[in-house]
Formats: structure tokens, sequence, C-alpha cells
């Protein structure tokens, strides 16, 4: 028993110890620690606290499912026209070129909703091939729902919906977990809120890091790789809309200021462009937000998307306009950023720098074979909407390596950064689908002084209270509590300072529930200890004996506040996950010091000093 004894007074001596260790970092000025000290960390402050920026951003999941069907679409057409082939007797893998370019002339594929595939039919007995089974074959998760006309629609399941849904917010979640962490910043909390959105607070971010960080993940970074039209309806699909723009600039006639129609004589297209402000910075956000305005009001087929690129005009070094224009591209990508492999800056010949990526086996035959068929077309290279470039293809391009030039009449130094940047996104993830702000809140270092000053008030005021009472009204068996009170708040930060944990407003709050528990527990082992010596026990048998009944009382009331603690942990987010933390740290030290660690400092009083009634205010 003595051996025992002796260890619990090393255990407890060791993790006071640690525990000081850790925590003086936090109350020595920064800098002042020498460096051989072997705990370096801080106690950090949540965003509450210390002020930051908060984000909040939504997953365009229904975009992903449009772009995933988007590529089945010449797989589909596949199937149907081996369909119509059987059905006239044919051998599907022995017709001519003609004889499925007839076959595939017959029907059209149209998306009609993120997750509805129409089949158009020019003769309306071939609705008949799209069967239900035809649906299951092509993707386990395709319904097909009744024809009418010579239309049928195939539509992904809702159980389908929801698990692609899921997935692709959990994906977009790692790759904005990724890029925060790799800014190296402290305990920055990310994670889901609702079925689509997503919450981030980055405590402690300076006014100058806070550009970089929206700029980071606002970026989607989906790379694709498309192909310009330059047919005759896509070459003068805008001009056919100059009657739409004339409205819409007498609709809205400072946005329609800024746009004009014109004509791109390289690649032949009318294009509309939104001339920028230079005094609102290179990418004028105002004058992007003109053009994308007006093209959301037209009605474009599914089968092009529009792309924007940003063209500077400079004479002498000097920029004398800038503007965004339109590109009518395909919307199916030739390849896109999913067989990307490698990214990294680089500079040509003349010095200026540039991207250049790579891409897998699969990426390079892809890449091989839009080029071979697309020799003397454009190829727009995108990040999301945006274009960086539109070299033409001049040749087939194997190997399966690329350049984006990152364009714009601006110093080498400037280039590099956005080329540096945009390594960085490509780097640490693509999303799956493209995210929206919500929301953007700057929380100001004054409100958290005041905070904090208001919580510590809070804190020291319900400690002193608790102590007083303690002492008074249990007398030794308060002492020792008060002890333990004292080691209990020393863990509670160390561990938080230990796992890189902040502290918040709620955590403070979950600090002051747990030492109003740990008291809890200390008025039940003092009351079983009263119970004990009013029966005549000793000292020591008393407090054993008091101990050993309060336990499992204590457990079962720490067990179910422990179960409501990990509910809030796993299905609340911002405040309340802060206080659920603080809350489950504080449930296990409180055993740790309450039950465990007053024992054996009640234990070493009595062992050492032999008193002949242990006092706990009878």
């Amino acid at each position: 028993m003595k051996k025992k004894f002796k260890w619990g007074i090393f255990l407890t001596t060791l993790l006071t110890l640690f525990a000081i260790l850790y925590l003086v970092p936090t109350f020595v000025p920064k800098g002042k620690l020498p460096k051989w000290y072997p705990f370096q960390k801080r106690l950090s402050f949540g965003l509450d606290l210390q002020g930051g920026l908060e984000l909040r951003y939504t997953v365009d999941y229904k975009k992903a499912i449009t772009d995933n069907l988007r590529r089945e679409e010449d797989s589909i057409a596949e199937q149907v026209i081996r369909a119509m082939a059987t059905r006239d007797g044919k051998n599907p893998d022995a017709l001519s070129d003609a004889e499925i370019k007839a076959y595939r002339n017959s029907f059209s594929i149209d998306l009609i909703d993120f997750d509805t595939i129409e089949f158009t039919f020019k003769n309306p007995k071939d609705v008949e091939l799209i069967t239900p089974e035809f649906a299951r074959n092509l993707r386990s998760d395709l319904v097909r729902l009744p024809p009418h006309g010579n239309k049928v629609d195939l539509k992904l399941s809702d159980r389908s919906v929801i698990q692609i849904r899921d997935e692709v917010v959990n994906q977009t979640l790692d790759v904005i977990r990724k890029r925060v962490e790799a800014f190296g910043l402290v305990e920055p909390d990310i994670r889901k809120n609702g079925d689509t959105d997503i919450d981030v607070q980055l405590p402690g971010v300076g006014k100058d890091q806070m550009n970089m960080i929206r700029e980071r993940i606002g970026q989607t970074a989906q790379l694709a790789f498309r192909i310009v039209d330059r047919s005759d309806e896509a070459k003068k699909f805008f001009k056919d809309h100059q009657a739409d723009l004339e409205k819409f600039k007498k609709k809205y006639p400072v946005k329609g200021a800024m746009l004009h129609l014109g004509i791109d004589h390289t690649t032949g297209q009318y294009i509309i462009r939104a001339d920028c402000d230079l005094r609102r910075g290179r990418n004028d956000p105002v004058a992007m937000n003109a053009l994308e305005s007006f093209i959301s009001t037209l009605k474009i087929p599914s089968k092009w998307m529009v792309g924007y690129e940003l063209v500077e005009n400079k004479e002498d070094n000097i920029v004398k306009s800038r503007y965004w224009r339109t590109y009518l591209v395909f919307a199916k990508a030739g390849v896109t950023g999913e067989h990307l492999t490698r990214a990294m800056a680089s500079f040509d010949q003349q010095g200026k720098p540039f991207v250049s990526v790579e891409f897998d086996s699969t990426g390079a035959r892809q890449f091989a074979k839009v080029t071979e068929k697309n020799v003397g077309e454009y190829m727009a290279i995108m990040l999301d909407n945006q274009v960086y470039s539109a070299p033409v293809i001049k040749e087939r391009i194997p190997g399966g390596r690329a350049r984006i030039t990152m364009g714009g009449a601006r110093p080498p130094r400037e280039v590099l950064k956005d080329a540096q940047s945009l390594v960085t996104v490509l780097t640490h993830g693509a999303y799956k689908a493209p995210v929206h702000k919500v929301h953007d809140f700057e929380v100001g270092p004054s409100l958290g002084s005041d905070t904090i000053h208001a919580g510590i008030v809070a804190l020291s005021v319900g400690l002193i209270l608790v102590f007083l009472f303690m002492l008074i009204y249990y007398e030794l068996g308060g002492v020792v509590a008060d002890i333990g009170l004292i080691f209990n708040i020393l863990f509670i930060l160390a561990i938080l300072v230990g796992f890189n944990a902040a502290l918040t407003m709620p955590g403070i709050a979950g600090i002051v529930l747990t030492v109003g528990m740990a008291v809890d527990a200390n008025v039940l082992i003092n009351e079983r200890i009263r119970e004990e010596i009013r029966l005549g026990k000793g000292p020591k048998a008393a407090v054993d004996a008091g101990y050993g009944r309060a336990f499992w009382t204590i457990f079962d009331a720490n067990v179910t506040t422990a179960l409501a603690g990990v509910i809030l942990l796993n299905y609340s987010s911002g405040p309340i996950y802060g206080f659920a933390v603080t809350l489950l740290i504080g449930i296990v030290v409180t055993f740790l010091t309450q039950v465990y660690l007053t024992r054996v400092l009640t234990n070493y009083y009595i062992n050492k000093f032999k008193p002949a009634k242990f006092r706990v205010g009878i």
C-alpha cells in the first residue's frame, strides 16, 4: 500500500510539473524564453477572443453532378446507337462512320436539370428503346421517367444525389482544410455546417493575411482545357443578342456603361467586353460583375459555356486599358485537372513566369487525342470559368505536358506571385464542385479584449466564491477541495496548449461549469466522509469509505454529462463546439483531480501528520 501511495505522489508531481512547463510560454512575453526550452507552444485564443476572420462557403454540388453527367454524354449516345443498331438487326461493332452519324443525328441529348438527362428522338417510336432496364445498364442510379411525346427523361435517384452531395462536400472540406493548414495558422476551425455549408474560423489572422487567405480558399481550381467553338453559329451568338445587351444597358445604366459588343479578329467570334477602371485594381470586380450579370440573362445552350479572360493593353510598360472579355467554348472539357500530377512555376526564354502542368498516363493520352483532333483550333486553358490563355493548337502534343501563361502587362515579380499562388492551389487539391462565399466577417481584437476581460472576471469571481464557501463550510476538507480545483484549471489549460486547441468564450463557460461539477464531486465526497465520521470511524477509514461510496455517484453524473458533450461535439459548430471541447476535457480532468489527486493529498496529510480527527465542518 505504501508503494502504491508513493507512486501516486510521484505521478501527481510529474503531471503538475509538465502542466506548469506547458503553460510557462503563455505567461512569458514572446521571444523571452531561451531556444533550448522544450515547450514553445502558447495558449491560443479563439476568434471571439483575439479577433480574426470568419468565412462561410456553400458547395455547389449540383454543378458537380451536372459536369459528371455531361462527361458521360458520349458514352450514353454510343449505347443508344448500339441499341438502335441491334433493333435494326445490325452488328453494333461493324457500323460504318456514315451509319453511326445517321443514327447520332436521329436523336439529341440535353441536360434539362442538374440531375436529369432528356432524350429527344426524331422518330417518336425510338422512345421505346429507353427502357428502365436500359437506364439501369447505363448507370445503376438512373431512373427512367414516363415518356412524353418524342422525349424521355432519365433522372438520378434521390438517394444517389444525397450520396454524391455528401461526398462532394466532404472532399471540399478536406481541400479547404489542406489549403488553410498550408498557411501554418494556429488552430483554424474548419467544419461542415448543415448539408452544403462549410464554416472557416481563423483566429489571430492579421489584415495582411486576410486577402490572401480569401483568395486561396475561394479559388475552386477546376483546371480544364476546352476547345473554342468557331462554328458559324458560335461566331455570331453574341451578335444575335445585341438587342438584349441594349435592353440590359437601359435597365442597368451603371453596369451597362461598361459593356460593349465587339469582334475577336483572331477567333472570328463576336464577344462581349467589360471595360475596367484602372483605379479599382487589376481584376476590377465591378466590371466582372457587370459582365457576368448580363451573361446570366442569356440562355446559353448546354453544349457551350462562357469563359472570361482579362486583357491588358500597354504602352511603354504602362497599362493604358484593361477589360474582361468572353469566350464561347465547348462545355465538355477535353482534359481536366483530375489527371493532374504536377504543377510548378517556371520561366520562359524571355524570363516571363508561367505555370507548367503535367498529367498522368490517362490525362496524357486524352491530351494527345484532343490536340490531334483539333489541330488549327484554339484551346482555352481555364481555371473554373476564367481563361488564362487560348493558344492555337499547331500539332498533336504528346507527353502530357502543358503550359499556363499568366498573361497581363505586369512586372515579372507580380506575375511570378500569381503563378506561385496558382501552383499552391493546384498542389493542395482541386474542389470537386464550385464553392460560393455566403458571408465574410472580420472580428476586431478590441471586441476580443473586452470579451477576455469579462470572461476572466466571471471566472475569477466564481472561483473566489466557491473557494470561500468550501473553506468556511468544509474546513480542512474544503482546503483539499480548493487545491484540487487549482490543479483542475491548471491541467485543463495545459491540455488545451498540448493539443493546440484554442480557448474561446464558450470554452471559458465550459471551464466555469467544470469548476461547478468539480465542487459538486467534492461536496459528495465530504458529505460521505462526514457520515463515516459520525459512525465513529477514524480519519483513514472515514476518508477511504467516503471516497469509495461517492465514486459511483460521481461517475454516473459525469458520464451523463459527457454523453451530452459528445453529442454537442459531433452535431454542432462554432461556439457550442468550443463549449463541448472544454466540457469533455473538464470531465476527464475532474476525475483525475477531484477523485484521485485530492485523495492522494488527503492520504498524504493523514499519513504524515496522523491527526486524531479529519475536519470536514462537523
